[in-house]
C-alpha cells in the first residue's frame, strides 16, 4: 500500500498523458482509497494506445521553482519519467515571479507550442483563464490541467474543453491523515504553515485540523494548533522567525504545505529539535526531523524517527 501511495502522482500523470494522446477529455480524482490494480491497468491500457500521438511534452509550472520539493517538482518528475520511458522530448517553462499574470501564463503556453510541444501540462488552478484561451487557440494541442477544475477554466458553467484533461485531488483527505497520525503518534502541540491561501492549500489545512481533532477525541486529550498562511510559496527570514516562535513556544510538529515555504519550518525545527510534516514529494531524505510527507499526490505515513 505504501508503495502505491508514493507513486500516485506519477501514475495519475502517466494516465493523463496517455489519455490526452488518445484525444480524451476527462477529470480524475486521486485519493488514498483508489484501487492499485485499477489505476495500473488503466494507465497501461491508455499508454499502449495513446503515447504514439504525443510528439513533445511541456510543463508550464506554477509559481515557485522546479526543485521546490513540492508540487512543481512532483509533476516534473512524472513528466520526465513518462518522456524518458516513451522516448518523447520534454521541457519546462517557469513564470517570471510570484505575481505572474494570466497573460504571462498564456505566453508560456505560446512558447511551449512554438517549440514543438503538442501535450502541455499546466500546473495550478491559476492556469484556468489561460487554458480557456489556449484550448480554443490551439485545438490540436492536448492540455493536462493539474489542480484545475472546470470552473477554474469556465466560471459560468464549469465546462471542460474537449482538448483539456483536468486532474484534481482530495487534499483534505491527505491532510486529515497527517493530523490524525501526528496526534496518534503522541504529538499534542501542532502547527500548520500554509503558503498562499489557495484552494488546495486550504483543503490540506482544514483536513489536518479535522484529523488532529478526531484523534484527540478518540484519545480523550487536548491538542493545541497554530495555523498560519505565509502568503507566498517560498521561505524567508520573516517566516523562519515565526516558526522559531512556534517551536520555542512548545510546538512539536509543523505541517508545512505550499511550495518552498517548508524551508523556513525546516530551519526552525532544526534549531529547536522540532519535527516537520512535508507535502507533495518524499522529503525524508532531507533530515531526520521529517515525520511524514503527506499528499494525495504522494502519501506515506511513517513512524517518527
Amino acid at each position: 500500500m505504501k508503495k502505491y501511495l508514493a507513486l500516485t502522482m506519477a501514475a495519475c500523470m502517466a494516465l493523463s498523458l496517455a489519455a490526452c494522446g488518445s484525444s480524451a477529455s476527462s477529470t480524475t480524482s486521486s485519493s488514498a482509497a483508489a484501487s492499485t490494480e485499477a489505476t495500473s491497468d488503466s494507465a497501461a491500457t491508455a499508454e499502449a494506445t495513446g503515447s504514439d500521438n504525443i510528439t513533445g511534452i511541456a510543463q508550464c509550472c506554477d509559481v515557485g521553482t522546479l526543485d521546490d520539493e513540492s508540487f512543481n517538482q512532483g509533476c516534473w518528475e512524472a513528466v520526465k519519467g513518462y518522456g524518458d520511458e516513451n522516448g518523447i522530448e520534454y521541457n519546462y517553462y517557469l513564470p517570471s515571479g510570484e505575481d505572474a499574470s494570466d497573460e504571462d501564463r498564456e505566453t508560456l503556453i505560446r512558447q511551449a507550442v512554438a517549440e514543438g510541444a503538442n501535450t502541455i501540462v499546466c500546473v495550478g488552478y491559476l492556469y484556468g483563464p489561460a487554458l480557456a484561451w489556449a484550448a480554443t487557440e490551439y485545438p490540436d494541442v492536448h492540455f493536462i490541467a493539474v489542480d484545475v477544475n472546470g470552473f477554474d477554466i469556465n466560471s459560468e458553467n464549469g465546462t471542460i474543453p474537449e482538448n483539456v484533461f483536468c486532474v484534481t485531488f482530495k487534499e483534505e483527505e491527505a491532510g486529515y491523515l497527517a493530523g490524525y497520525a501526528a496526534v496518534k503518534d503522541g504529538f499534542t502541540k501542532l502547527g500548520f504553515l500554509g503558503g498562499m491561501a489557495v484552494p488546495a492549500v486550504i483543503r490540506f489545512g482544514y483536513g489536518y485540523v479535522q484529523g488532529a481533532d478526531a484523534a484527540a477525541q478518540e484519545l480523550g486529550i487536548n491538542v493545541q494548533m497554530n495555523y498560519y498562511y505565509g502568503g507566498q510559496f517560498y521561505g524567508d527570514e520573516k517566516i523562519t522567525a515565526k516558526m522559531d516562535g512556534w517551536y520555542d513556544g512548545g510546538t512539536e510538529v509543523v505541517f508545512a504545505c505550499g511550495g518552498g515555504i517548508w524551508t523556513s519550518a525546516a530551519e526552525a525545527a532544526d534549531k529547536h529539535d522540532g519535527k516537520l510534516i512535508g507535502v507533495d514529494v518524499d522529503q525524508n531524505y532531507l533530515a531526520l526531523r521529517v515525520l511524514s510527507p503527506a499528499s494525495t499526490r504522494q502519501t506515506r505515513l511513517l513512524p517518527p524517527p
